[in-house]
């Protein structure tokens, strides 16, 4: 929970960002912002990888003792063990039910047919095999008013739209509890709307005439447009659509590979060094200034061989490890060895606990420990 914490955290700062940049970028073309948002949506995904390859080392330092003679945590830790248990339960709810919600919509989508009484605007779907689904009412339409919408639609599949929102949706289902990261959603989604938007008009359409498709086709929509769809009108935004496909001034240019190569390394080059900050890779010694220990949350006992019990083979399995800022341990090392199977099984064990990480003025860090495994028989 604490490299979500961290993520969360991070990715605060990456949307903020974003949000600023995209507001200076005002004036510019949809598209472009568009890719803004794209990039600081999957710098958010790749936010907990990021910051969990951080780079470790193990420097000789001084050592502390943690005896494994009881599977029971002290109760301070056995209670901080259950709330990081709840809330991590709550975490996996969110995020299960945001997912179900995009496959439950997927398995409702992939069942329409091209002209379907079940929507109420144009659509798209589909990666390898994008679709296009038109509502019912749309076969009356002339051929002169289909080809703006079948254009529009064309430039959501051009643009791979609707993978990237469904991508995007899986980032805010694993930030589900974030603000930020849902607004992002909406954001993306909005300039890829208008983005086609200026598709369309720069391709030729009359700005007055599209106008007046999308506010005929908003006539129609009474409910909300399954999640797993680029749907071609969403009253939400309408007005601004609107307004922004009847301004003459508005720059409608597509961004170029300058521009998108350029937005990739910025989001590179802040992602890097904010993967890194708070993230101390120092190895700790206890005993230095403003320095807690860390201590055991929880605990998976290790197992007797059948091997072990039958030589009656009885001592500690001495380990030397690190544990890092989210409590697990890291580069475990045998110190001193009592047999081959259970040394195995010591460091089995070890690998599942949790930890409450050292801190060091309050900040979790990495910290160096020794521990004792005692292995006896009744």
């Amino acid at each position: 929970m604490n490299l979500l914490a961290d993520s969360a955290l991070k990715a605060t700062l990456v949307l903020a960002l974003a949000w600023i940049a995209t507001l200076a970028l005002r004036r510019a073309s949809a598209d472009l912002r568009h890719r803004v948002w794209l990039a600081a949506i999957f710098s958010t995904g790749i936010l907990p990888a990021a910051l969990r390859i951080a780079p470790s080392a193990l420097p000789a330092s001084a050592r502390i003792i943690v005896s494994s003679s009881s599977a029971v945590a002290a109760p301070a830790a056995f209670h901080f063990h259950w709330v990081i248990a709840m809330i991590g339960a709550v975490w996996v709810a969110g995020m299960l039910a945001v997912l179900a919600r995009l496959a439950i919509g997927l398995i409702a989508v992939a069942r329409l047919t091209p002209f379907s009484n079940r929507v109420q605007t144009p659509l798209t779907w589909g990666v390898f095999r994008p679709a296009i689904i038109l509502p019912v009412y749309m076969r009356d339409w002339t051929g002169e008013q289909l080809d703006s919408v079948m254009r529009h639609e064309e430039a959501h599949i051009d643009r791979h739209d609707w993978l990237w929102q469904t991508l995007a949706r899986a980032v805010a289902a694993v930030f589900w509890f974030h603000p930020l990261v849902w607004l992002a959603d909406a954001a993306l989604r909005r300039e890829a709307e208008q983005a086609a938007d200026d598709r369309v008009v720069a391709d030729g359409a009359a700005p007055f005439d599209y106008a007046e498709q999308l506010l005929s086709i908003a006539r129609h929509v009474h409910s909300t447009t399954p999640v797993p769809v680029v749907a071609m009108v969403r009253r939400p935004n309408l007005e601004a659509r609107v307004r922004d496909i009847l301004d003459s001034t508005r720059n409608r240019s597509r961004s170029g590979i300058a521009a998108r190569i350029a937005i990739v390394l910025i989001a590179a080059a802040l992602l890097a060094p904010l993967a890194a900050i708070g993230q101390d890779d120092k190895v700790h010694r206890v005993g230095e200034p403003g320095m807690t220990p860390p201590f055991v949350v929880s605990k998976v006992e290790p197992q007797y061989t059948h091997e072990a019990k039958e030589e009656k083979i009885q001592g500690t399995v001495v380990m030397r490890m690190v544990i890092d800022q989210n409590g697990r341990a890291q580069d475990i090392e045998i110190v001193r060895s009592l047999d081959e199977g259970l040394d195995q099984s010591a460091v089995d064990a070890v690998s599942e606990w949790q930890f409450g990480p050292a801190k060091k003025d309050g900040k979790p860090v990495r910290c160096l420990a020794t521990i004792e495994v005692n292995f006896r028989l009744n």
